[in-house]
């Protein structure tokens, strides 16, 4: 059984070849102060950068399949994981008819699978509309041609359907009949299961990003490729948001171009195969000047979310098309002419100096009970505040909030045990 047939990959790369040139004749009028020759010249540098930078189609199938597979084995993990947590939390909570140990990783992949569901809901009306397409004759004919492009996600879902149905009620039929604590418990692990599922389609691209960096011909795409067409794909959105700037659906969508873009420069993966891990000096300079161009796009973002006048909506227009004109002919001076108004900082650098000290609060949390001559009163209480602590240096509280509430945890935790 094969993924699809020849003739099938063929029709679907012809497809796309022919809906990315209509894209980038779309894409070309955000440039009207542009002749003929130079419009032209524009659509097809990005048209060709598109080309060099996507995948082919059997590599889409084979890396989305595989992540699929990857994503349910590693939710059933952390499911699996977290109701060995729970019922280990819940011994001695039971009375005298404790719940059965597979109540809690249960309850959580049901609800693993119920967001899942919810997550992937358009994929569900597409692949009824699918079928309703084809009526009874084109699926006995997919039926008698079995490749895996055909079945693999209709039989996925029906499967989750399944999955998420048995375990949904056997989770209602051992739950009603459990203690009230081991109630709570459930319930937490089903938050737990609710939250990992609706991380799914992350999860996935995560998965299908590395296999098509992994097996993606590395001569094919240039380094600034994927760059140019999200950065394109951004200008042409803000210059057809123009006659309604001001709407909060057309700044969304342009910042959600942005946001590949962003992504798509501060990528350094191109660099690393060309270097060894020994050159640090080489990477670091790579690093910087991605960084740099990463920012810069940011700092377009940044300044859509503060427009205030049609003349501002119109300079950020202007700029980003100055920036496409750059890539297009390779001007990396005009390119990066504005990169050092605001220095660049790495989102690791800035996260380490967001959590730092909340991780070192927690730490500490951790290590003070178990110190010899810490009673346990005493190192619950300062778990406790340690714990709360760390948890409002996260908070955009002020320092007189902060203080306060500190105040009253020391008072409620440590004035029991005074005389």
């Amino acid at each position: 059984m094969r993924i699809a047939s020849n003739d099938d990959l063929l029709h679907r790369e012809a497809t796309w070849l022919r809906g990315a040139a209509l894209w980038t004749r779309r894409y070309a009028r955000a440039f009207p102060d542009l002749d003929e020759p130079g419009r032209r010249r524009v659509q097809m540098a990005v048209l060709y950068a598109w080309i060099r930078h996507r995948y082919p189609v059997g590599l889409q199938f084979v890396s989305n399949y595989v992540a699929t597979v990857v994503t349910a084995v590693g939710m059933a993990a952390a499911s699996a994981t977290a109701g060995v947590v729970a019922a280990l939390f819940a011994t001695g909570t039971g009375g005298s008819a404790p719940a059965p140990w597979w109540l809690y990783p249960t309850a959580t992949w049901a609800a693993v699978c119920l967001s899942t569901l919810v997550v992937i809901r358009n994929d569900i009306r597409q692949i009824v509309s699918l079928f309703r397409r084809l009526g009874p004759r084109g699926v006995l004919w997919r039926v008698a041609h079995p490749q895996i492009a055909y079945w693999f996600v209709p039989a996925t879902v029906l499967a989750t359907i399944v999955v998420a149905a048995a375990a949904c009620r056997l989770t209602m039929a051992t739950v009603l009949s459990a203690p009230a604590g081991q109630q709570l418990i459930t319930a937490a692990t089903g938050l737990f299961g609710v939250i990992l599922g609706l991380q799914e389609v992350r999860w996935m691209r995560t998965v299908e990003r590395l296999l098509n960096r992994r097996f993606r011909q590395p001569h094919r795409p240039r380094p600034l490729d994927a760059v140019l067409v999200a950065l394109m794909a951004a200008t042409s959105a803000c210059h057809r948001g123009r006659a309604r700037w001001w709407e909060p659906r057309n700044i969304k969508n342009v910042r959600a171009r942005l946001a590949g873009a962003i992504e798509a420069a501060g990528d350094t993966a191109t660099v690393r195969r060309r270097t060894s891990i020994t050159e640090v000096a080489a990477r670091r300079q790579a690093r910087g000047f991605h960084t740099a161009l990463a920012e810069l796009i940011r700092r377009h973002d940044r300044a859509l979310t503060q427009v205030r006048t049609a003349q501002e909506y119109d300079a950020i227009t202007d700029s980003l098309r100055r920036g496409v004109l750059a890539l297009t002919t390779g001007d990396m001076a005009a390119l990066m002419r504005h990169s050092a108004a605001e220095p660049p900082t790495s989102r690791a650098a800035r996260l380490a100096r967001r959590t730092g000290s909340s991780l070192v609060l927690v730490a500490f949390a951790v290590v003070i009970p178990l110190l010899p001559g810490v009673d346990s009163a005493t190192g619950g209480g300062v778990r406790v505040l340690l714990l709360m602590t760390a948890a409002l240096a996260l908070t955009p509280a002020g320092d007189s909030a902060s203080g306060s509430i500190r105040s009253a945890l020391e008072r409620s935790l440590f004035t029991k045990g005074t005389p």
